[in-house]
């Protein structure tokens, strides 16, 4: 089945333990649709291994429909809901956050609505699952909040205390309508470290600052001051973050990667920290062609090939048809070379929503 996908539809991605990749866009009538891909191949880069499932919020799950251009995220899932195998977290017209799961069988609505947490307008959301010494899964999921600033706000889902509001918000102050990525909490990046077992280390969202710089929610806590907050310099000035860049990011245990987008030409630039807190400087991810300007990304580091990042991203293009009237999601596989973690070899062009170009 093809799908019209709406221009900078929002993207998002998550993948299981299997290897099983899955990735989420928005038609041009609201309708979500979710993608199914895997690595294969030697040397492994992405392959789409299923057709394009439209998820009929109402009729399949009894949600209420996603707004247009809403946001979204997802994480892969065990024991947040029963039997929930994946989680999809999007925005209604009322900007109410809610979210719904797959069981193995249909799409069903979870229990975030129940909540009634409103997000701004404007706000993007960020997600990650987090498993604690128990094997028990925790779902953290970021937005921006209806106040004067924008402040980024946590809510998580525990066994023990289903959706709660953490930590008290972000207000440093961030970009009104930034883009949020987060990552597990490893050396390096990591913002407050919990010697209690039943107990998960906090996760570390990144996103962008009123100034246009990377941020991240990196040693909140330490002493409860929002100068505790992270910057990330960029010292080439002509490759810094476009005014709200996507961003997205991925940590193999060792070494972070945030993507972003740059002013000069849409190009997408990574930027790697590494376990002692070292940042490396933005390097380009060279493309065969560069995203829609301010498009979303999204990236996944699939378990035990971390080595390996899917990065996906829009294109004005249909390859098919050789058109430029049509809006696809194209995915870029990047293998670090021998020679280091910070040199890559780059295999883009792989569309997932109407062939190979």
């Amino acid at each position: 089945m093809s799908f019209n996908f709406l221009p900078n539809t929002a993207l998002a991605a998550c993948v299981n333990d299997a290897g099983e990749i899955f990735t989420y866009a928005q038609t041009y009538n609201g309708e979500l649709v979710e993608i199914k891909g895997k690595l294969a191949g030697s040397p492994a880069t992405y392959q789409v291994t299923g057709d394009q499932t439209g998820i009929d919020l109402t009729k399949e799950s009894g949600s209420a429909p996603a707004k247009r251009f809403t946001p979204l995220a997802a994480i892969n899932s065990k024991s947040i809901y029963y039997n929930a195998k994946r989680l999809v977290f999007f925005v209604d017209n009322q900007n109410y956050l809610r979210d719904i799961y797959f069981n193995g069988t249909k799409w069903v609505e979870g229990e975030l609505y129940e909540q009634r947490w409103q997000c701004a307008p404007y706000s993007k959301l960020g997600a990650i699952r987090l498993v604690n010494h128990g094997g028990y899964d925790f779902a953290c999921l970021y937005y921006q909040d209806t106040s004067d600033t924008g402040n980024i706000v946590l809510v998580n889902h525990s066994p023990s205390y289903k959706w709660q509001k953490g930590k008290p918000p972000l207000d440093d102050p961030p970009l009104f309508g930034t883009s949020l990525t987060a990552v597990p909490p490893q050396p390096g990046i990591e913002v407050v470290h919990y010697n209690t077992p039943t107990d998960t280390d906090d996760p570390v969202v990144f996103f962008q600052y009123d100034k246009l710089e990377l941020g991240s929610s990196q040693d909140q806590g330490a002493n409860g001051n929002s100068a505790d907050y992270a910057t990330y310099t960029i010292n080439d000035k002509t490759i810094t973050l476009s005014a709200h860049s996507p961003i997205t990011a991925v940590d193999d245990g060792a070494n972070f990667w945030a993507f972003y987008t740059a002013d000069v030409q849409s190009q997408i630039f990574r930027l790697k920290v590494d376990a002692a807190g070292a940042v490396t400087q933005p390097q380009p991810v060279m493309l065969p062609n560069n995203p829609i300007p301010r498009s979303s990304l999204a990236s996944i580091i699939v378990k035990g090939s971390p080595d390996v990042v899917v990065l996906f991203y829009l294109l004005h293009y249909e390859p098919v048809k050789e058109t430029t009237q049509e809006i696809n999601v194209f995915a870029a596989t990047l293998t670090a070379k021998s020679g280091g973690v910070d040199s890559w070899d780059v295999k883009g062009g792989v569309c997932l929503t109407a062939g190979d170009s």
